[in-house]
Protein backbone atom coordinates (compact mmCIF):
# COMPACT_ATOMS: atom_id res chain seq x y z
CA UNK A 1 0.00 0.00 0.00
CA UNK A 2 1.36 3.40 -0.96
CA UNK A 3 1.44 5.87 1.93
CA UNK A 4 0.87 9.54 1.25
CA UNK A 5 2.12 12.46 3.29
CA UNK A 6 -1.44 12.81 4.64
CA UNK A 7 -1.37 9.32 6.15
CA UNK A 8 2.25 9.55 7.31
CA UNK A 9 1.61 12.86 9.04
CA UNK A 10 -1.43 11.51 10.84
CA UNK A 11 0.56 8.52 12.09
CA UNK A 12 3.42 10.73 13.28
CA UNK A 13 1.19 13.15 15.14
CA UNK A 14 -0.56 10.40 17.09
CA UNK A 15 2.69 8.59 17.87
CA UNK A 16 3.39 11.33 20.40
CA UNK A 17 0.44 10.21 22.52
CA UNK A 18 -0.32 6.48 22.09
CA UNK A 19 -3.35 6.75 24.39
CA UNK A 20 -5.09 8.77 21.67
CA UNK A 21 -4.83 5.96 19.15
CA UNK A 22 -8.12 4.54 17.94
CA UNK A 23 -7.08 0.93 18.43
CA UNK A 24 -5.52 1.27 21.90
CA UNK A 25 -7.73 0.20 24.78
CA UNK A 26 -7.54 1.87 28.18
CA UNK A 27 -6.43 -1.33 29.91
CA UNK A 28 -3.73 -2.26 27.38
CA UNK A 29 -0.31 -2.53 29.10
CA UNK A 30 2.64 -0.57 27.74
CA UNK A 31 4.19 -3.48 25.86
CA UNK A 32 0.92 -4.31 24.14
CA UNK A 33 0.49 -0.67 23.12
CA UNK A 34 3.88 -0.65 21.40
CA UNK A 35 3.11 -3.93 19.66
CA UNK A 36 -0.25 -2.67 18.39
CA UNK A 37 1.29 0.57 17.12
CA UNK A 38 4.04 -1.34 15.31
CA UNK A 39 1.57 -3.80 13.78
CA UNK A 40 -0.77 -1.06 12.57
CA UNK A 41 2.12 0.86 11.02
CA UNK A 42 3.42 -2.19 9.16
CA UNK A 43 -0.01 -3.45 8.11
CA UNK A 44 -0.72 0.02 6.69
CA UNK A 45 2.58 0.14 4.81
CA UNK A 46 2.94 -3.45 3.65
CA UNK A 47 -0.44 -5.13 4.09
CA UNK A 48 -1.14 -8.26 6.10
CA UNK A 49 0.65 -10.63 3.76
CA UNK A 50 3.73 -8.43 3.57
CA UNK A 51 4.18 -8.27 7.35
CA UNK A 52 5.65 -11.03 9.51
CA UNK A 53 5.58 -11.45 13.27
CA UNK A 54 9.33 -10.90 13.20
CA UNK A 55 8.82 -7.56 11.43
CA UNK A 56 6.36 -6.49 14.12
CA UNK A 57 8.76 -7.54 16.88
CA UNK A 58 11.60 -5.57 15.30
CA UNK A 59 9.45 -2.48 14.77
CA UNK A 60 8.04 -2.59 18.32
CA UNK A 61 11.41 -3.17 19.99
CA UNK A 62 10.23 -6.40 21.61
CA UNK A 63 11.28 -9.99 20.98
CA UNK A 64 9.10 -12.61 19.34
CA UNK A 65 8.44 -14.36 22.69
CA UNK A 66 7.31 -11.03 24.18
CA UNK A 67 4.76 -10.67 21.37
CA UNK A 68 3.47 -14.18 21.94
CA UNK A 69 2.61 -13.25 25.54
CA UNK A 70 -0.13 -11.02 24.12
CA UNK A 71 -1.02 -12.67 20.81
CA UNK A 72 -0.61 -16.28 19.72
CA UNK A 73 -0.09 -15.34 16.08
CA UNK A 74 0.01 -12.51 13.56
CA UNK A 75 -3.53 -13.46 12.57
CA UNK A 76 -4.80 -13.08 16.15
CA UNK A 77 -3.10 -9.68 16.36
CA UNK A 78 -4.64 -8.56 13.08
CA UNK A 79 -8.12 -9.73 14.13
CA UNK A 80 -7.75 -7.89 17.45
CA UNK A 81 -6.93 -4.65 15.63
CA UNK A 82 -9.76 -5.18 13.17
CA UNK A 83 -12.34 -5.89 15.88
CA UNK A 84 -11.27 -2.94 18.03
CA UNK A 85 -11.31 -0.48 15.12
CA UNK A 86 -14.61 -1.78 13.77
CA UNK A 87 -16.41 -1.67 17.10
CA UNK A 88 -15.21 1.86 17.81
CA UNK A 89 -16.22 3.01 14.32
CA UNK A 90 -19.69 1.47 14.74
CA UNK A 91 -20.11 2.89 18.24
CA UNK A 92 -19.24 6.43 17.24
CA UNK A 93 -21.38 6.40 14.11
CA UNK A 94 -24.29 4.87 15.99
CA UNK A 95 -23.94 7.52 18.70
CA UNK A 96 -24.02 10.26 16.05
CA UNK A 97 -27.30 8.83 14.70
CA UNK A 98 -28.84 8.40 18.14
CA UNK A 99 -27.93 11.96 19.19
CA UNK A 100 -29.72 13.50 16.20
CA UNK A 101 -33.42 13.97 15.55
CA UNK A 102 -34.93 13.56 12.10
CA UNK A 103 -33.51 11.86 9.05
CA UNK A 104 -31.52 14.78 7.65
CA UNK A 105 -29.82 15.52 10.96
CA UNK A 106 -29.03 11.83 11.47
CA UNK A 107 -27.62 11.59 7.93
CA UNK A 108 -25.44 14.64 8.54
CA UNK A 109 -24.22 13.20 11.85
CA UNK A 110 -23.41 9.81 10.35
CA UNK A 111 -21.51 11.20 7.38
CA UNK A 112 -19.75 13.80 9.51
CA UNK A 113 -18.60 11.21 12.03
CA UNK A 114 -17.36 8.88 9.28
CA UNK A 115 -15.35 11.65 7.63
CA UNK A 116 -13.96 12.84 10.94
CA UNK A 117 -12.66 9.36 11.67
CA UNK A 118 -11.02 9.19 8.24
CA UNK A 119 -9.18 12.41 9.08
CA UNK A 120 -8.28 11.44 12.64
CA UNK A 121 -7.49 7.74 12.18
CA UNK A 122 -6.70 7.06 8.51
CA UNK A 123 -4.61 3.96 9.21
CA UNK A 124 -7.44 2.36 11.20
CA UNK A 125 -10.00 3.14 8.50
CA UNK A 126 -7.63 1.77 5.86
CA UNK A 127 -7.22 -1.48 7.81
CA UNK A 128 -10.99 -1.92 8.03
CA UNK A 129 -11.46 -1.30 4.33
CA UNK A 130 -8.47 -3.19 2.93
CA UNK A 131 -8.61 -6.22 5.23
CA UNK A 132 -12.36 -6.80 5.58
CA UNK A 133 -12.49 -9.69 3.12
CA UNK A 134 -9.84 -11.62 5.09
CA UNK A 135 -10.58 -10.58 8.68
CA UNK A 136 -14.36 -10.18 8.76
CA UNK A 137 -15.08 -13.96 8.70
CA UNK A 138 -12.75 -14.36 11.70
CA UNK A 139 -14.29 -11.59 13.79
CA UNK A 140 -16.29 -12.32 16.93
CA UNK A 141 -20.09 -12.32 17.27
CA UNK A 142 -20.34 -8.77 18.66
CA UNK A 143 -18.58 -7.30 15.64
CA UNK A 144 -20.62 -9.43 13.26
CA UNK A 145 -23.86 -8.17 14.84
CA UNK A 146 -22.80 -4.53 14.62
CA UNK A 147 -22.29 -4.15 10.89
CA UNK A 148 -21.74 -0.78 9.26
CA UNK A 149 -23.96 -1.73 6.33
CA UNK A 150 -26.72 -2.61 8.80
CA UNK A 151 -26.31 0.74 10.53
CA UNK A 152 -26.44 2.54 7.18
CA UNK A 153 -29.52 0.52 6.15
CA UNK A 154 -31.34 1.46 9.34
CA UNK A 155 -30.46 5.10 8.72
CA UNK A 156 -31.54 5.15 5.08
CA UNK A 157 -34.81 3.41 5.94
CA UNK A 158 -35.74 6.56 7.87
CA UNK A 159 -35.69 8.68 4.71
CA UNK A 160 -39.03 10.43 4.15
CA UNK A 161 -41.18 9.21 1.30
CA UNK A 162 -41.21 11.22 -1.89
CA UNK A 163 -44.27 13.01 -3.24
CA UNK A 164 -44.92 9.99 -5.46
CA UNK A 165 -45.52 7.92 -2.36
CA UNK A 166 -42.36 5.83 -2.46
CA UNK A 167 -38.62 6.15 -2.01
CA UNK A 168 -36.41 6.89 -5.02
CA UNK A 169 -34.35 3.77 -4.21
CA UNK A 170 -34.61 0.97 -1.68
CA UNK A 171 -32.93 1.34 1.71
CA UNK A 172 -30.56 -1.53 0.80
CA UNK A 173 -29.36 0.16 -2.38
CA UNK A 174 -29.08 3.54 -0.66
CA UNK A 175 -27.08 2.01 2.22
CA UNK A 176 -24.70 0.22 -0.15
CA UNK A 177 -24.24 3.44 -2.09
CA UNK A 178 -23.53 5.39 1.10
CA UNK A 179 -21.02 2.91 2.48
CA UNK A 180 -19.32 2.35 -0.86
CA UNK A 181 -18.95 6.06 -1.51
CA UNK A 182 -17.46 6.76 1.93
CA UNK A 183 -15.01 3.86 1.59
CA UNK A 184 -13.89 4.85 -1.90
CA UNK A 185 -13.43 8.50 -0.95
CA UNK A 186 -11.33 7.41 2.04
CA UNK A 187 -9.15 5.34 -0.29
CA UNK A 188 -8.79 8.24 -2.76
CA UNK A 189 -7.72 10.53 0.08
CA UNK A 190 -5.25 7.96 1.37
CA UNK A 191 -3.63 7.57 -2.03
CA UNK A 192 -3.56 11.31 -2.70
CA UNK A 193 -5.95 11.13 -5.66
CA UNK A 194 -7.99 13.94 -4.09
CA UNK A 195 -6.83 16.45 -1.45
CA UNK A 196 -7.91 16.29 2.18
CA UNK A 197 -9.18 16.78 4.71
CA UNK A 198 -12.12 14.43 4.37
CA UNK A 199 -14.42 16.78 6.29
CA UNK A 200 -14.36 19.28 3.43
CA UNK A 201 -16.54 16.80 1.50
CA UNK A 202 -19.28 16.67 4.13
CA UNK A 203 -21.63 19.30 2.68
CA UNK A 204 -21.59 17.79 -0.81
CA UNK A 205 -22.06 14.24 0.50
CA UNK A 206 -24.98 15.14 2.73
CA UNK A 207 -26.69 17.02 -0.12
CA UNK A 208 -26.10 14.13 -2.52
CA UNK A 209 -27.48 11.40 -0.26
CA UNK A 210 -30.39 13.57 0.75
CA UNK A 211 -31.37 13.63 -2.93
CA UNK A 212 -30.64 9.92 -3.43
CA UNK A 213 -32.82 8.89 -0.53
CA UNK A 214 -35.71 11.25 -1.24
Amino acid sequence: MVLTSWLACANFCRSVNPRSLFYIRDDDPAAKRHILRAAMKLFSERGLDGTSIRDIARESGYTNPALYKHFESKEELAVHLFETCHQRLWTRCNAAIEAASGFEEKLEGYIGQSLQLVDEHPEAMALLSDSARVLWPKAGPLVRRHTMIGLARDLMSLAPRSRRGGRAVSADVAAASLQGTLAELARMLQLGVIPGPAMRLKTDLVAFFRRVSG
